[in-house]
């Protein structure tokens, strides 16, 4: 059927094989560069993919920003220009396990921590 449909047409309009066979060319080429174009290596679907992880990349950069602007205060407080006795307090408890005179300190072993529910 096809076949027929496209010999009437070549029939009609009188092109000649040649002209027949380059148009065929062109038009598979446009195709072809159309579909490469939307669903190839570096058509627009894996462009918006490198978009949407440029965009999560972004995002924990300025996680990671924050966190180390965070520490800078942190050592800045820490610092001997500006000494904040609470943080330097807070992080000789945390870092180094110190203790003040009159506390008292409770231990938990690990096989108590993994048996307990976690709320």
């Amino acid at each position: 059927m096809h076949k027929k449909t496209i010999y009437n047409f070549v029939k009609k309009y009188h092109i000649s094989k040649p002209a027949f066979i380059a148009y065929t060319i062109i038009i598979c080429l446009i195709i072809y560069f159309f579909l490469f174009t939307i669903f190839g290596q570096k058509g627009l679907i894996a462009m918006f993919r490198l978009q949407e992880k440029i965009e999560n990349v972004g995002m924990t950069k300025e996680g990671l920003v924050n966190k180390l602007h965070n520490k800078k205060n942190m050592v800045d407080g820490i610092g001997s220009e500006s000494l904040d006795l609470d943080l330097l307090d807070e992080q000789s408890r945390k870092v180094l396990g110190y203790v003040g005179k009159n506390e008292v300190v409770i231990y938990q072993n690990e096989e108590e921590k993994k048996d307990e529910p976690k709320n």
